[in-house]
């Protein structure tokens, strides 16, 4: 039977689309189920503001009356503007094992992408560098975390057999840390401190992160800018974002330096593992999915780094010591003995070089891909 390749228009079809992995996966051990009401939110006109500068196609694949696979073509104007051609991201593109399935989607998205005058179509990517990114290559017998793809191996297999070439590529490390911090980093921290007049803050309470999440996205978008794969967030979606992730943090593993003049200039957001919390909750929130959030908010021996940035001019003066410090004595006082580092650029020989000090190394590794049209 010949593959047929349908476009999402009704909330019922959304559904459909977001609760196919659901049925993918449910065999496999590793994969992380995401919230289903946040999923529709993200790929809602209505609730993410990505939609305001983005064009944005949403499709599934058919056959013999069953989804086979789905996928999701975005042109995001602002990345348009940025890096000065028009390039479609490719995402949330999952399916059988049947290249026939890949085909038929990817190139609905390249021909979609041709009318839109693009002239690369790359992936997976979400909405910007904040959402789910690259395809694992290494790793697939490990569990995924919260903000991170799992896929089958032969995904990658399928999209490189359609033409497309590797771009990026992300490690994700493991981080041992010791029973006590290393008192070098104290050493440093209070030597930074005493030379720069730093000083470090946490969120004073629940209501004090929205306020703080604010000035850290503007910390975040001058550190990352640099990097390949970036793209301007706008303030309506900065706001999305510090909504979406507050349930889930806890002040205590939030740190920010700030200069004599009271200018953030460094950061580091560590977030409890929710891996098994959204694997036990199945898609869930209710009735019962929140006690397994609540309970990995507070008693956790592994947690996430999200988020760590630096200003290029405070990287050699020992501002990432304070976040060190300051984080890591709060994640050991909590039971935390190991953290998963969120994927990084292999080729961000900076942030890769701060955990030389520390027992680590590299579990996963994950590509996008790309192809020019």
């Amino acid at each position: 039977m010949a593959i047929t390749i349908r476009e999402i228009h009704t909330r019922r079809e959304l559904r459909q689309f977001v609760r196919f992995p659901f049925w993918l996966y449910a065999e496999c051990p590793h994969w992380v189920p995401p919230l289903i009401r946040a999923e529709m939110a993200l790929l809602s006109p209505e609730s993410n503001p990505a939609f305001e500068h983005s064009d944005v196609t949403i499709r599934t694949a058919w056959e013999n009356g069953r989804m086979a696979g789905r996928i999701v073509g975005i042109l995001n104007h602002k990345e348009a503007e940025f890096i000065g051609e028009k390039h479609v991201r490719f995402g949330w593109f999952d399916f059988i094992d049947d290249k026939r399935v890949s085909e038929a989607l990817i190139h609905s998205v390249e021909k979609w992408a041709r009318e839109k005058g693009a002239t690369r179509v790359k992936g997976p990517y979400g909405f910007n560098q904040l959402d789910k990114n690259g395809w694992l290559t290494e790793g697939f017998d490990l569990a995924g975390t919260a903000n991170t793809i799992y896929n089958y191996p032969y995904y990658p297999l399928h999209i490189e057999s359609l033409g497309y070439v590797p771009d990026l590529c992300w490690v994700e490390i493991k981080m041992y840390l010791p029973e006590k911090f290393p008192e070098r980093f104290t050493r440093y921290k209070d030597l930074a401190q005493r030379r720069y007049h730093l000083k470090t803050r946490h969120p004073s309470s629940k209501a004090d992160m929205p306020k703080m999440g604010r000035q850290l996205f503007d910390l975040l978008m001058d550190t990352y800018q640099g990097l390949p794969g970036f793209v301007p967030i706008s303030k309506k979606q900065q706001e999305q974002y510090v909504r979406r992730y507050l349930r889930f943090l806890r002040k205590d593993f939030i740190s920010v330096v700030y200069d004599q003049n009271d200018l953030p200039i460094a950061f580091g957001i560590v977030l409890p593992s929710m891996t098994k919390a959204f694997q036990k909750a199945r898609g869930h929130l209710f009735p019962f999915g929140f006690l397994h959030f609540l309970a990995a908010r507070q008693w956790n021996d592994t947690a996430d780094l999200a988020l760590i940035g630096v200003k290029e001019e405070w990287r050699k003066k020992g501002a990432h010591s304070l976040v060190f410090t300051d984080i890591g004595n709060a994640v050991l006082a909590a039971g935390i003995r190991q953290i998963l580092i969120n994927p990084m650029l292999e080729t961000n020989k900076h942030v890769l070089s701060l955990w030389k000090n520390f027992d680590h190394h590299i579990y996963k590794r994950r590509k996008t891909f790309i192809k020019y049209l």
